[in-house]
């Protein structure tokens, strides 16, 4: 008899952390996912500035960690792998879903901005496509040094009402060979999922595969000043 695959679900402790003011008093809340082989205790120190311009930051952690070479020392995380890859991605979903209601708990003020970064990216538009809030709850997407996922559904108009999706690419990253054609493809898969073709803003800045702090701010700038 061959041997089968089986799956069931249980309950478990994930982790995320926060910086900058209670959302309570923030200008709003900004969720960061972090890329492939970080963890977000030290993503969220990224994003100081805009802690320190009033935002409160919260940086959920991926549920696969790892040691980043051989079997010691320093630890990072992912999302998920190509392994069983449509659970990990129901995982996740669930996983962001419940943070958020845990932090709503706390009835944050201001804007709602999801961003993602490296693989965050395609972590950040499956749960804007798949999550339990609709797309409209967010007032701004951003996907900074990654590719929107090819497989975003292309039968629901799920971002047909989302909100604008800001593109945002270092001149000088060595995972992309061309940066104009990797906003084209972001683009093209964004507007295969119905999302607004009038509400997509490319950035670029000169840098490497990294957080580029200026360009968040400029961006964090503009969400608040178009609503």
């Amino acid at each position: 008899m061959a041997a089968e695959a089986h799956h069931f679900t249980v309950p478990r402790t994930a982790r995320y952390w926060t910086a900058g003011p209670p959302p309570t008093e923030a200008l709003g809340t900004l969720y960061v996912l972090h890329g492939y082989g970080q963890l977000a205790q030290f993503f969220v120190r990224k994003f100081q500035a805009a802690a320190d311009s009033g935002w409160h930051v919260v940086a959920p952690e991926g549920g696969h960690r790892f040691y980043l070479k051989g079997t010691s020392g320093r630890v990072g995380a992912s999302w998920m792998t190509r392994e069983d890859r449509l659970s990990d991605i129901d995982d996740y979903v669930a996983f962001l879903d419940a943070l958020r209601t845990h932090i709503d708990n706390d009835q944050p003020q201001g804007h709602q901005v999801l961003l993602g970064f490296s693989q965050g990216v395609a972590t950040a538009l499956r749960w804007l496509a798949l999550g339990q809030r609709p797309p409209q709850s967010w007032h701004g997407i951003v996907a900074h040094s990654g590719v929107l996922p090819p497989d975003l559904p292309k039968d629901k108009q799920a971002f047909v009402q989302a909100p604008t999706l800001h593109l945002i690419a270092g001149e000088e990253d060595p995972y992309v060979l061309d940066v104009e054609l990797g906003f084209r493809s972001s683009k093209r898969e964004w507007l295969d999922a119905d999302g607004p073709a009038d509400k997509v803003i490319h950035h670029t800045f000169p840098g490497g595969h990294v957080v580029d702090v200026n360009a968040v701010q400029e961006v964090l700038s503009g969400i608040c000043n178009a609503l």
